[in-house]
């Protein structure tokens, strides 16, 4: 073979070479944007508010989306590293503080959450997770975090909570709610040395008014009954519907004689008349009430006290209303009504 086709061969390969290379380059090139794109895509279009904040405090990187959940966009994160300090709500800082402090000793913190003030000047509940970036020489180069706005779901719980502990035709807590506060109620007043009185409400003949005006008329009365109730108690006190049409409650008093007062009181405010459809349906009541630690120290004894009572004035007014039915008086009343 000639000097020249030998050349001309050395230059085919080096040409083939260099295509290879192209292809190669072209196709590293294809692989590079696409994994641009896909980062671009998840950065630009992602709900939660990335961040990769560098050692010395200020941002490497802040998402789009923190204006989603903050309010602010990210340049103003990028020109004010103290930016999330200045939205965490106060009382949330020093958990932050803890938090951010414990990244140094083993690379990765436990999830928490905390409530941030937007711009707006809504409040916002915020999930939070990071972990710290570690360079390729095993340096700690910054903290890569990520936060969820989780305010909805917060609302949600918060619901669920309530509908939990709550009757969910008055409003008013429920039995279940009312014993884990008679429970609190029982151990701080062993602690202060204060006392409390427990008292049971019962509508006399609530089931002839379901029966005579119907369910929707009863339900009525439950509701006005139990708004009455509410406004009666003091910030302290605790009214709850223990089923049915029994009411009970915990109010707290200086001295014994104050039970007449707020016996009294109830009676006063309760509704004796009222106004469903084209019926004025008149409610009558009886009360009893029992008082820590006189008449008992746990829960158990507390309760049938006053159920004990209420019982007795329940008889009674029975046997008033016998008297004044037989001498042709249709209402009574008394010192339980």
């Amino acid at each position: 073979m000639s000097d020249f086709s030998q050349h001309r061969q050395r230059i085919e390969e080096t040409f083939d070479q260099l295509r290879e290379l192209i292809n190669r380059l072209q196709a590293l090139e294809n692989e590079y944007r696409q994994q641009e794109e896909t980062l671009f895509i998840i950065s630009e279009f992602a709900n939660d508010w990335e961040y990769w904040q560098e050692i010395d405090g200020h941002y490497k990187y802040v998402s789009p989306s923190c204006k989603l959940v903050t309010g602010y966009a990210p340049e103003e994160f990028y020109n004010d590293p103290a930016m999330l300090k200045k939205i965490i709500v106060p009382d949330n800082w020093e958990k932050w503080k803890a938090h951010s402090h414990s990244m140094e000793k083993n690379g990765r913190v436990a999830p928490i959450e905390f409530t941030i003030r937007t711009k707006e000047g809504k409040k916002r509940w915020i999930h939070h997770v990071c972990r710290t970036v570690i360079g390729k020489d095993g340096k700690n180069i910054g903290v890569r975090g990520s936060n969820r706005d989780i305010t909805e779901l917060k609302e949600l719980q918060e619901q669920l909570k309530h509908m939990a502990g709550h009757d969910p035709l008055t409003g008013l807590p429920n039995r279940a709610l009312f014993m884990e506060h008679l429970e609190q109620t029982i151990k701080e007043a062993k602690r202060d040395s204060t006392i409390f009185g427990v008292v049971f409400i019962d509508l006399d003949g609530f089931k002839e008014i379901n029966d005579t005006y119907g369910h929707e008329a009863g339900d009525m009365v439950l509701k006005k009954v139990a708004h009455t109730l509410s406004e009666v108690i003091r910030d302290n006190d605790i009214v709850a519907r223990l089923g049915g049409d029994e009411f009970i409650g915990i109010f707290n008093v200086t001295h014994e004689r104050d039970t007449d007062i707020i016996r009294e009181k109830i009676i006063a405010l309760l509704p004796h008349e009222i106004h469903c459809s084209t019926y004025n349906i008149m409610i009558h009541y009886s009360l009893g009430m029992s008082l820590y630690p006189t008449e008992g120290n746990s829960l158990n004894i507390l309760l049938k006290k006053a159920d004990q009572s209420m019982y007795r004035q329940k008889e009674i007014n029975k046997a008033e209303r016998k008297l004044l039915q037989a001498s042709g008086t249709q209402e009574y009343s008394s010192s339980g009504n």
